[in-house]
């Protein structure tokens, strides 16, 4: 399975060695997005990660400036309604504007019909989490499930996230995460109904126990989906040549871009190709020197989980933490994309 370091040259680039940037974490990325818990219950989850706040609905108005005079006149908003959190202190805080058919889940209303999967004793509590000052909150919940991979261990989780802001419905699905470099896994397939359970803000629908029997259900099917592919894309060894190639598709460039001299490139086509090359350095550089790929470099698996971990370690936005990353869905399209590539 072994495979020869490359050289920035391969794509482009000025010629110096390779050497390992990546290095292995011991902490998972969830946690870090947010607060590892140990409750129970998802009240006591709440609590424990500073969740214990509510939400609430208030009509909104604008002031106008009347031109030329010194006057300004109180302007209603409507079909529009302020969406303002309250802590357990008295805060008040604006975090979204929503039509007037909205309706509130208060963040003990979505999470605490998981509490049945804990009372089985088929998950646990791992952490939780807010973004975007609250608009955003998600829990998450580890199942005892072990994948394993030839020797590559992941661990599966149901993520359960929402908005309070009009921006996502309550979204319930399966996450996997591989270990070694903690890729976060939550979409292997292009239907995007899939192993995903949501529950829009507009409806009076409230989760009940057959909606967690399916939960559960979903991410059993995805756990057995995924190691399926795992196993396959493993068992299929990989050549430099394969690889280089393989991450060209991944990062893909016009032809007339890809194969013109330089000199005859424009400003904007000479910004792609050097952003392609970049990445696709980037990915390769995983996938030859990286620590996380020692037990599947030269394998189509290996291919993939370095576009997965550039996805989630390697992109220049730091300012995004990979847990938020992952729960936005931002680089979704990028992973599968790269496992169509060798699967489709």
């Amino acid at each position: 399975m072994g495979i020869d370091t490359h050289s920035k040259e391969d794509f482009g680039m000025t010629t110096d060695t390779v050497t390992a940037t990546v290095p292995l974490k011991n902490l998972s990325n969830w946690v870090k997005s947010g607060t590892a818990v140990t409750a129970t219950s998802a009240s006591d989850v709440a609590r424990q990660a500073g969740l214990d706040w509510s939400v609430s609905l208030h009509e909104m108005s604008a002031s106008y400036a009347i031109p030329g005079t010194e006057q300004s006149r109180v302007l209603e908003v409507r079909n529009k309604l302020a969406v303002v959190k309250t802590t357990p202190f008295g805060d008040t805080d604006v975090i979204g504007v929503v039509g007037k058919r909205y309706q509130i889940f208060q963040n003990g209303e979505v999470f605490s019909a998981l509490d049945a999967l804990i009372d089985s004793g088929e998950a646990r509590y791992a952490a939780a989490g807010e973004y975007d000052h609250g608009a955003k909150v998600w829990m998450l919940l580890q199942l005892p499930n072990e994948i394993n991979i030839a020797n590559d261990p992941h661990a599966a989780f149901i993520l359960a996230r929402t908005s309070h802001d009009g921006s996502s419905s309550v979204i319930i699905k399966p996450i996997i995460e591989r270990l070694f470099c903690r890729n976060q896994i939550n979409k292997i397939y292009r239907n995007k109904n899939k192993f995903t359970y949501t529950l829009k803000h507009t409806s009076n629908n409230k989760l009940d126990v057959a909606d967690i029997r399916n939960i559960l259900q979903l991410s059993y099917e995805n756990i057995e989906a995924y190691t399926s592919i795992g196993n396959e894309l493993i068992s299929k060894e990989v050549s430099r040549e394969k690889a280089l190639d393989y991450f060209k598709r991944v990062f893909p460039l016009p032809s007339k871009i890809e194969n013109a001299p330089i000199s005859l490139l424009s400003v904007g086509e000479k910004q792609q190709l050097t952003r392609a090359n970049a990445a696709r350095h980037k990915a390769m550089e995983i996938y030859t020197a990286s620590p996380t790929q020692e037990n599947i470099r030269g394998t189509e698996f290996g291919l993939w989980q370095a576009v997965v971990e550039y996805a989630d370690h390697g992109k220049q936005d730091k300012g995004t933490k990979t847990g938020v990353r992952a729960m936005s869905g931002g680089s979704d399209n990028l992973k599968l994309r790269a496992l169509e590539l060798l699967t489709v």
